[in-house]
């Protein structure tokens, strides 16, 4: 009888363990770093991600990375965990970056690099990036400004030098 009890106590302990909540993982929007909010935090288009000891970094490649390896400008596909804060810009905690390393997403980091080079005006100003999109000699960018995220406006960039064609409010 004593081993029936410790048996059924044993299967009783490996489904209760079975039954531990799964954190859902969910596939964010691709985009680029144009912050680094804190050395835990990383904004990657219009979301704050928190990079914990359980993120992982990787290039597309599948390369295991450090999160000292990831740079402002770099496109990033990223995951997360559970539920999406609604804030403004949103959080979430990362699972997985991964580095876009294709020669399209290589491009886009090295211009978007140097777009908000032209845009800065001092270190303090940061931006927020919704959206890339390549047309055939520009790239039109989706912009707002992080200080006052009232104020969007689109760029029309020249896809060869990198240079700020036109901005519209």
């Amino acid at each position: 009888m004593r081993s029936f009890s410790m048996v059924f106590s044993f299967t009783i302990l490996f489904f209760l363990l079975g039954c531990e909540e799964k954190q859902d993982i969910h596939h964010g929007e691709a985009g680029f770093i144009t912050q680094f909010v804190s050395k835990d935090q990383v904004l990657i288009g219009n979301v704050i991600y928190s990079i914990t000891g359980d993120t992982k970094i990787s290039s597309s490649s599948g390369e295991s990375l450090d999160k000292s390896d990831l740079q402002l400008g770099m496109k990033i596909q990223p995951y997360y965990n559970g539920s999406m804060a609604e804030s403004f810009p949103a959080k979430a905690e990362a699972r997985l970056l991964r580095v876009m390393t294709d020669d399209e997403s290589m491009r886009e980091s090295v211009m978007l690099i140097n777009v908000l080079q032209q845009l800065k005006r001092s270190e303090e100003e940061h931006f927020i990036v919704t959206e890339v999109e390549r047309q055939e000699n520009a790239y039109i960018m989706y912009i707002m400004k992080r200080s006052n995220v009232d104020i969007g406006f689109t760029l029309t960039v020249d896809a060869e030098t990198y240079e700020i064609l036109r901005m519209e409010a």
